[in-house]
């Protein structure tokens, strides 16, 4: 296995059109790593260049500790999946996972072993005489997954392998790949616009977007301390509430408030907050973090708001409440033994020790 580096990477097609924008990374071996973003943010990109698909327009790129810029994809040891499974249809499975092989002219003892060895890991023993056309979707792809293994490559590199899969697929194979990597303990890099796939995948996760790279962080650091707005509004599933209001200071203490909310922050939080006093800020919180009073009856009045309920989402284990409150508008996910209504007002509580604050001019966070 190896390390990936990158070191101030571009990638521009022209002085006005930059796909990859000065990207600095470090892949640690047998780590798996995902880039993840929304489309156009210039992951695919990045992950082509380390493949040596696309070509890097400036900085370094390095696989174990070896510069490869000008070495041939073919030359860079690494093996590559792609969104579509690109498995020729006439062939067997077992001839499209052994065809690679057989172009490097390995010996067939060689490839038959490889071959069966990768088919027990991923579970196709039963269809190595099958076609791709015989084959469900999730199994297609765990025969594109399998031609990458049985190169035992030093670097696997992952493009939207699941985009193609229906949901309940896309759950067993992310199952199938974190088993994988465990089991292979090979430096994977991974790239999706899927922040549920890349917060259950990663190590660590690289936020991008408009080719640069916004933060790095193991999945629970990115989910509970995001450097700046857009990366605590793409990451979490029903995302992040941004309420827009001033911050005030009265008789020692501080609120945040808007037309119709106005709530207390804590003390540990007055130092950072103090140079916006009277000032515009973001306010940031999640939906978990907001709950019906009815079920926080100690909850003190300086944390609760009295918001309309506009929808009601039933989720099964939970409920989304998506609400309004003077100029603002947050969703508040509560238990499903909630009984809130459509058009009620509701009384809820902001958790305010989750709460996080940004600037509204560069986005960036506060606290």
């Amino acid at each position: 296995m190896a390390t990936v580096v990158l070191k101030d990477v571009s990638k521009f097609y022209s002085d006005k059109v930059r796909a990859v924008n000065k990207v600095s990374l470090e892949v640690d071996d047998k780590e798996f790593m995902v880039l993840v973003g929304p489309s156009g943010c210039g992951k695919s990109t990045t992950l082509r260049m380390i493949a040596g698909l696309e070509e890097a327009s400036s900085g370094e790129i390095l696989i174990d500790h070896q510069i490869v810029n000008d070495v041939p994809a073919k030359n860079r040891d690494i093996a590559m999946v792609f969104q579509n499974y690109a498995l020729y249809p006439h062939m067997t499975v077992y001839e499209n996972l052994a065809f690679g092989l057989k172009l490097r002219r390995y010996p067939q003892r060689e490839i038959e072993r490889r071959v069966q060895e990768a088919a027990e890991i991923l579970g196709l023993c039963p269809m190595l005489k099958r076609r791709p056309k015989e084959l469900s979707g999730g199994e297609r792809q765990r025969v594109a997954v399998g031609r990458a293994i049985v190169r035992k490559p030093k670097v696997f590199l992952f493009d939207e392998p699941l985009s193609n899969l229906d949901a309940k697929l896309r759950v067993q194979m992310r199952m199938e790949l974190q088993k994988l990597h465990n089991r292979l303990q090979c430096t994977m890099i991974y790239v999706t616009h899927d922040q549920i796939e890349a917060l259950t995948l990663g190590d660590r996760i690289v936020v991008m977007k408009s080719g640069s790279i916004q933060q790095i962080a193991d999945p629970v650091t990115l989910y509970e301390s995001p450097k700046n707005q857009f990366v605590a509004g793409f990451i979490g599933s029903p995302p992040m509430n941004f309420l827009k209001g001033k911050v005030v200071s009265q008789s020692g203490d501080y609120f945040f408030v808007d037309r119709a909310i106005k709530v207390r922050l804590l003390p540990q939080h007055y130092a950072k907050i103090t140079p916006y006093r009277g000032k515009d800020v973001v306010f940031g919180i999640r939906p978990e973090d907001i709950y019906d009073k009815i079920f926080a009856q100690d909850a003190r009045p300086e944390f609760t708001v009295t918001a309309t309920v506009d929808v009601v989402e039933p989720m099964g284990s939970e409920i989304y409440l998506y609400m309004n409150a003077g100029s603002n508008a947050f969703v508040a996910r509560v238990s499903n033994q909630d009984t809130a209504t459509v058009n009620q007002d509701l009384q809820v509580v902001f958790d305010m020790s989750k709460a996080h604050f940004f600037d509204p001019e560069t986005q960036n966070v506060i606290f």
